[in-house]
């Protein structure tokens, strides 16, 4: 940018102006950048949990041993998030459960 001849055309003032927006939408698309990022690892570790066909009764200790190699898990580094979203997974599939066996309660 240093050495662009359109920037030795302005003052300092305007260059310091220029620099500062520069810098500004800079962190900004980085910051697009991360977010979009996690949250397509996010999606991806759910679409493993979908893949792995854990049933209401898995332990995330087990999942852990079992997927750690898998990128898809690794993606997501946060541990505590990792776990955060695999027990609202395992949440539903309870919830899921209970809703089946009192249909087929009803149904008897």
């Amino acid at each position: 940018m240093v050495f662009d001849p359109r920037y030795l055309l302005l003052t300092s003032d305007q260059r310091k102006q220029v620099f500062d927006q520069f810098v500004k939408s800079r962190v900004k698309d980085e910051y697009k950048e991360k977010k979009n990022k996690l949250q397509k690892a996010r999606e991806e570790f759910k679409q493993l949990l979908e893949e792995a066909k854990i049933t209401s009764r898995s332990t995330f200790k087990k999942f852990c041993a079992q997927y750690s190699g898998d990128h898809r898990f690794t993606a997501l580094n946060r541990k505590k998030e990792q776990e955060l979203i695999f027990y609202h997974r395992i949440t539903s599939l309870k919830k899921r459960d209970k809703e089946n066996r009192a249909r087929l309660r009803k149904m008897r």
